[in-house]
C-alpha cells in the first residue's frame, strides 16, 4: 500500500463535499515529548524524524544540534541540517499562511512553524503543525503538549513575531510533491519577493511594527539591497526589537556590515551579548565588526 492510501484511510480524514481538500486532517505517528529547558529544537527533530520512521530522543538529537549544554538557541538551519544527516531534505521559507499548511498537512507533511511562545513573550519557539480542522490547527507544542490546538487568528498573531517562517521536511523522493504545494514558493528567490510584498503591505498597514519592518528588511537583504535593508532593520530597532530577538535573529548585523555600519553593529552586539554572552553569532557578528572599525581607525 502506497503512503498516499495509508495517509487517507489512516489520519483521520473527513472530507468536504464542496473542496477537494479534506475538511479536517490529524496525521499519525506524531511523537511528542516534553522538552528539557531550551530543547524544543531537539523535540522538533524528534517529531520530525519519527514520523519518517526514524527513532532518536530529544537528549541525542540535543547532543549533537546545540553548541553546549543549556544552549538557548538552535536555528531553523541548524535543524534542517540535523534532519538532512538522517537523509531528511527541508526547505524554509517565510510568509506562510492557514492556506499553506492546510494544503501540506492534507498532503501528509508535517510543518514547522517559528513563533513566538505566547502572546506578550520575546522567547521563540518551534512548533509543529500535524492537523487542522475547522477554524483551528492541532500543534504538537514541545513545552504545553502533544496536542495543543489554537484558531487560525492566534496562530497567525503568534507566527507574524518571525515572518511567517516554516519548514517542510520530506524524503528527497518526495520533493516533486512539496514544490507542487509550494508552487513558486519553492524557488527561494521567489519566496523572498513573496516575503518583500507581503512585508510592504505589513509596514503600511501596522507602520509601529518592529517585526513587520524586520520581515521587510530580511527579504529586501536577501534580494541584494543591503543599504536599503539597513535603514528598515534600523526603523525595526528603533521601534523596539527586544534584545532577545538578536539571539535568535542576525540579518541587522549582516546588512551593517554590507553596509559599512560597523559601530551599529557593535553597538547592538555588545548589549545583546551581556544577556547572552555565549551566543557564537552574536560574538561572530562583533568581531567582524571590531576589526573593521580598527582597520578604519575610527
Amino acid at each position: 500500500m502506497t503512503r498516499r492510501w495509508w495517509l487517507i484511510l489512516g489520519a483521520g480524514w473527513s472530507w468536504s463535499v464542496a473542496s477537494a481538500q479534506p475538511a479536517s486532517v490529524t496525521l499519525k505517528n506524531i511523537r511528542h515529548d516534553f522538552q528539557a529547558l531550551n530543547n524544543c529544537a531537539p523535540v522538533t527533530a524528534m517529531t520530525l524524524l519519527g514520523y519518517y520512521g526514524a527513532s532518536v530522543t530529544q537528549a541525542q538529537a540535543a547532543a549533537v544540534m546545540k553548541d553546549y549544554p543549556g544552549d538557548p538557541q538552535v536555528t531553523s538551519l541548524e535543524l534542517a541540517s540535523y534532519l538532512g544527516r538522517a537523509g531528511l531534505q527541508s526547505v524554509i521559507r517565510y510568509a506562510g499562511d492557514a492556506e499553506l499548511l492546510r494544503s501540506l498537512v492534507a498532503a501528509g507533511f508535517p510543518v514547522v512553524l517559528q513563533q513566538r511562545l505566547q502572546r506578550g513573550s520575546n522567547v521563540a519557539h518551534f512548533r509543529t503543525v500535524y492537523g487542522y480542522s475547522a477554524g483551528q490547527f492541532l500543534i504538537s507544542d514541545p513545552l504545553l503538549g502533544p496536542s495543543l490546538r489554537l484558531s487560525a487568528q492566534r496562530l497567525a498573531e503568534l507566527w507574524a513575531y518571525y515572518n511567517g517562517e516554516y519548514l517542510v521536511a520530506f524524503p528527497p523522493a518526495r520533493a516533486g510533491e512539496v514544490q507542487r504545494l509550494l508552487g513558486s514558493d519553492y524557488s527561494a528567490a521567489a519566496n523572498w519577493q513573496h516575503l518583500r510584498a507581503h512585508g510592504e503591505q505589513d509596514v503600511k498597514a501596522r507602520p509601529r511594527d518592529p517585526y513587520a519592518w524586520w520581515g521587510l528588511a530580511k527579504a529586501t537583504l536577501r534580494l541584494g539591497n543591503a543599504a536599503l535593508a539597513s535603514d528598515y532593520f534600523e526603523r525595526a530597532v528603533n521601534l523596539g526589537v527586544p534584545t532577545m530577538y538578536y539571539l535568535y535573529r542576525q540579518e541587522a548585523f549582516e546588512a551593517w556590515t554590507q553596509a559599512g555600519r560597523h559601530s551599529r553593529t557593535l553597538s547592538v552586539t555588545q548589549r545583546a551579548l551581556q544577556a547572552f554572552p555565549r551566543s557564537k553569532e552574536l560574538q561572530y557578528f562583533r568581531t567582524l565588526a571590531g576589526r573593521a572599525v580598527g582597520q578604519s581607525g575610527g
